[in-house]
């Protein structure tokens, strides 16, 4: 049946379209669905056309889109950021800082933690002896029995005890990260930063870029801090700068860091404010030792805010000692110093015995000495006449004579001129009383009126008639230039006194023998026999002395005299107490 319709479809297809054909229904579905074809050919080309122009036109927008957010990437990029300002809130400030740099790793800051506080005194209405049985006690602070015969296991319906309070527990391994530990003034104001602790972990150039920011916004703070935190030359040079901008910094701890450089000098200027300075086991050399003396006192320069300085456990020799005594030629700040655990031997204990004594002045000393007085005495100086005479030289003999006549008037002249003199100042000083009782009324009624404020009606207020003082500031004792005191010349050489501001000497685990020994001692009896004459340069002289574990043995004879002169002046001495039978001698006979 298909067949025959085939070949029916092909015969007429052969026929002309211009004669009539009979028209099947098979034919009449033909053409439909090829119209239906055709007609979704024609709207499938009009979409993808249309496809096509919605594609040019999308890429346009997109391509205008991409290079509008190009532009704004790029506008971004060149934009520098907003500098931070710190408030003063160091953990904030920090964190933020830390979040700019780009820092993957942020050690935590944290409280410092603190030992527990004692447990309070037993009640003593529980310390009396009760019976045999147990009886619980009354007392608030404590219900345990005063009585445990025997242990008792706990039952389950027990309530369990409250963990003790000497210790604190935390997580595995949280007690080694790297943490920035911080004492607060007040636990509740974060900005009340006073001390900060950095231990155990290093401080790279990194941190020390964020430190440098917001370190010098804390205010209150006084104390850093920095165990073994690997500092370098350039982060120990930036830290010195940070210091200088902290303006309360006292204290600095830098225990355990081994600069190469030894730049440690740089933390005691001529301008510093800090008090105290630990260096303990931070390899200093005799070249670290020479800058820190240096630092300390020269012939022109001085620091005049260290007090403490500890430079135990380093590498200091006699050369070391030797500088560091010559910084304590013209300084009179420092009153401690710790050089304990070094090398030092006979030579640097012999000059820092000079020291202690008394010293003869170099040339240099000797220059700036003579400037000084010639400057603090140049307002009582009155002009010399010898630049007179050599004016007179260069005029001619003409000019220079003057007749008996220009003599005489020039003496009348002086004498009317004198006479004038004692009139104005017999004047003056009438004039100066009047100012004066003018003054002391005008500054009573002042005292009178201050604090008052303003009052309408001429009405006087309830604290009418009395004076209101003001606070007085305190007087600050100018430190004299040692090369300003008395001096003894000795075989044409100029003597000064030595340091007795210094009152606290650690030199113990050295290498000090015989000789060194006497040298102190030599310093210890002039200091003492000075104290005794009062004598007018400043300071009370050493008032502690450590010797211990040197050269020699603990019971030389040397080192038992320095001991027995040192007993008395140290300012926690306290003689023995007398027994009774010496107390009846002692009242008997008045000594």
């Amino acid at each position: 049946m298909a067949d025959r319709l085939g070949t029916e479809l092909k015969g007429k297809s052969r026929f002309r379209s211009d004669v009539p054909r009979p028209v099947s229904r098979l034919g009449q579905n033909a053409d439909i669905t090829e119209s239906l074809d055709t007609a979704n050919e024609d709207c499938i080309a009009r979409k993808v056309k249309m496809g096509k122009k919605l594609e040019r036109v999308m890429k346009g927008d997109r391509g205008g889109t991409t290079s509008a957010t190009s532009q704004e990437t790029d506008v971004d990029n060149n934009k520098t950021p907003e500098p931070y300002n710190c408030v003063g809130d160091f953990e904030a400030d920090y964190l933020e800082l830390c979040k700019r740099a780009g820092l993957t790793e942020i050690p935590q800051v944290t409280q410092r933690p603190h030992r527990p506080e004692p447990p309070p005194p037993p009640d003593p209405k529980c310390a009396t002896p009760l019976s045999r049985k147990e009886t619980p006690c009354k007392s608030s602070h404590s219900s345990r029995m005063e009585k445990v015969e025997e242990p008792t296991t706990p039952t389950p319906g027990d309530p369990e005890e409250a963990p003790p309070t000497t210790y604190t527990t935390s997580n595995k391994f949280d007690y080694f990260r790297p943490k920035v530990q911080v004492e607060l003034e007040k636990p509740e104001d974060r900005k009340s930063m006073t001390e900060i602790y950095i231990r155990g972990w290093k401080v790279d150039q990194r941190y020390m870029d964020v430190f440098r920011l917001c370190l010098p916004a804390a205010d209150k703070l006084h104390t850093i801090d920095l165990w073994n935190v690997g500092l370098t030359d350039n982060t120990l040079a930036q830290f010195s700068a940070v210091a200088s901008q902290c303006l309360n910094l006292r204290t600095v701890k830098l225990d355990g860091n081994p600069v190469p450089g030894e730049g440690f000098h740089q933390l005691i200027g001529e301008d510093s404010m800090i008090v105290s300075m630990s260096l303990r086991s931070c390899k200093i050399s005799d070249k670290g030792a020479e800058l820190i003396g240096k630092a300390l006192s020269t012939v022109k320069t001085r620091n005049q805010s260290l007090c403490v300085l500890n430079l135990n456990s380093n590498l200091i020799t006699d050369v070391g000692a030797c500088h560091l005594s010559n910084g304590l030629r013209m300084n009179r700040t420092l009153l401690i110093l710790s050089v304990a655990n070094n090398a030092i031997g006979d030579e640097g204990a012999k000059q820092l015995g000079e020291v202690l004594s008394r010293f003869a002045l170099t040339h240099e000393e000797i220059v700036e000495r003579r400037k000084l007085i010639s400057e603090k005495g140049t307002p009582d100086i009155r002009i010399s006449p010898i630049p007179k005479r050599s004016e007179s030289r260069d005029r001619p003999v003409s000019q220079s004579s003057r007749s008996q006549l220009d003599k005489s008037t020039a003496k009348s002249g002086r004498s009317s001129s004198k006479a004038k003199k004692k009139d104005d100042k017999g004047k003056g000083k009438d004039d100066k009383k009047k100012d004066a009782q003018r003054g002391v009324s005008k500054e009573s009624v002042a005292k009178t009126t201050k604090g008052k404020g303003r009052q309408s009606g001429g009405k006087k207020g309830p604290a009418a008639g009395t004076i209101t003082t003001e606070p007085e500031t305190p007087e600050v004792q100018e430190i004299i230039n040692p090369l300003l005191e008395e001096a003894e010349s000795i075989n044409g050489e100029l003597f000064i006194p030595g340091n007795r501001v210094l009152i606290n000497l650690n030199i113990s685990r050295n290498k000090i023998g015989e000789a060194g020994l006497k040298a102190l001692l030599k310093g210890i009896q002039y200091q003492i026999t000075l104290t005794m004459l009062g004598s007018r340069s400043s300071g009370t002289g050493l008032m502690r002395l450590s010797l211990q574990k040197n050269g020699f043995p603990p019971d030389h004879d040397l080192y038992m005299k320095i001991q027995e002169l040192m007993v008395t002046r140290d300012p926690l001495y306290k003689p023995p107490a007398k027994s009774p039978d010496e107390d009846s001698i002692s009242q008997t006979t008045g000594v």
